[in-house]
């Protein structure tokens, strides 16, 4: 009955990729998302405080940590000589807040699936003491991170946050785009960038344009 339609469907297409190459898509989207959820995990552990926590998120052998203007910090030593000896030093009242909202994630895992980068947008809402005066408090920065997988588990290797704006509440980032600088006395050595708007810097895309290379 239906011998005269064969032509008017589609041929059927083989089936482009064997068994272990599915197989291997599926344990590369496992490992970005696995990924995905580290990096939300270490928002919420350094909102609430957490900071030793966010130290064991890091490889024993991690190559460094970078905030900002307040420095680099290296290897694991400096990693929790940054969160804990030093942010995690202040001592703050229940009121304080630090609301992490991580966005626009892309992660690309190297094909021998034993290394990544990935970048986030990020905007915080703030509220903490400055100078002794309660302040409500914007920014807005990227983060462009390094992971390595050890013992079938993801880590950081190597973390930077960049900020692009630092402002209040009451002024937004066009009048007063920068309140301050954070310094950090026990950073192992400047930081490598950084350029707050309205400079036009873009802190460099660990990935090339899908579609030209670029």
């Amino acid at each position: 009955m239906n011998e005269g339609h064969h032509g008017d469907h589609p041929p059927k297409r083989e089936l482009p990729v064997t068994i272990a190459e599915l197989e291997k898509q599926v344990i590369l989207m496992e490992d970005i998302q696995e990924i995905e959820n580290l990096q939300k995990i270490y928002g919420y552990y350094f909102e609430i405080g957490n900071y030793q926590g966010v130290v064991d998120l890091f490889s024993e052998d991690a190559e460094s940590a970078e905030i900002e203007s307040c420095g680099l910090f290296l290897g694991k030593a400096g990693v929790k000589k940054m969160y804990v000896d030093t942010i995690g030093s202040n001592k703050y009242e229940s009121w304080v807040r630090f609301c992490i909202q991580m966005m626009g994630g892309v992660v690309d895992v190297d094909p021998g699936g034993k290394t990544a980068k990935g970048r986030w947008q990020t905007w915080l809402c703030e509220a903490m003491p400055v100078g002794g005066i309660p302040r409500q408090q914007w920014l807005h920065g990227y983060y462009e991170n390094e992971f390595v997988k050890e013992q079938g588990r993801w880590l950081f290797k190597k973390l930077h946050w960049n900020v692009t704006f630092y402002t209040s509440f009451e002024a937004g980032w066009v009048r007063i785009p920068l309140l301050g600088l954070l310094t950090m006395k026990m950073a192992d050595a400047p930081p490598t960038a950084f350029h707050p708007y309205p400079s036009g810097y873009h802190v460099p895309f660990h990935y090339k344009h899908p579609i030209t290379g670029e």
